[in-house]
């Protein structure tokens, strides 16, 4: 049990890390790139959604949703 939580925290964090490098080699936003390969991901190798990755992608929205009106108005 512990053993497959541990794969499967190694599975996202290798999807964030290759998203951040991918976004750094072609030159667009991090949020964005996370979104299309999370949409790959998801629809290829279809990982075990567990209640612990609801949340993070829940608190992860929030988060995207401020930091995409920061990038907007950068003097406020």
């Amino acid at each position: 049990m512990a053993e497959q939580l541990w794969w499967e925290a190694s599975i996202w964090i290798l999807l964030a890390l290759a998203s951040s490098l991918l976004s750094l080699k072609i030159g667009i936003s991090v949020a964005l790139v996370e979104i299309i390969v999370g949409i790959i991901a998801g629809n290829t190798i279809h990982p075990n959604i567990t209640p612990w990755v609801k949340f993070l992608s829940s608190f992860g929205e929030v988060i995207l949703t401020f930091l995409a009106g920061a990038e907007l108005e950068r003097d406020v």
